[in-house]
């Protein structure tokens, strides 16, 4: 078994950033979820939320790429409002499943 692909989610509003290790490579999908949810943040909310984050998800292929969309996109809102609420992280180690129902750290930087 591979050791993965690393995406890198960079600190934003003063909020840390954070590496995930994923079963496939998934970076061109996660990169694409945080840029969609920077674009929503940077213009005034047009839209619903969620709607916008769906719409976008389902064009991807694959449930991981779907996946790491989603985490890339929620990661980007989830820096913003602990910016706003000051809030700080609380675990140092995540999990997401690759497609094989497997788990893969995922390390804040």
């Amino acid at each position: 078994m591979s050791k993965g692909v690393m995406t890198y989610l960079p600190p934003h509003d003063g909020h840390p950033g954070m590496e995930i290790t994923w079963a496939a490579d998934c970076r061109e999908a996660f990169d694409q979820g945080v840029k969609l949810a920077q674009t929503w943040l940077d213009n005034a909310r047009s839209g619903w939320l969620w709607a916008v984050m769906i719409a976008e998800r389902d064009l991807l292929p694959c449930a991981i790429e779907r996946r790491a969309f989603e985490v890339g996109f929620l990661s980007r809102i989830h820096q913003r409002i602990c910016s706003h609420l000051r809030c700080g992280e609380q675990a140092d180690i995540y999990t997401a499943g690759d497609c094989f129902g497997q788990r893969k750290p995922l390390t804040l930087a």
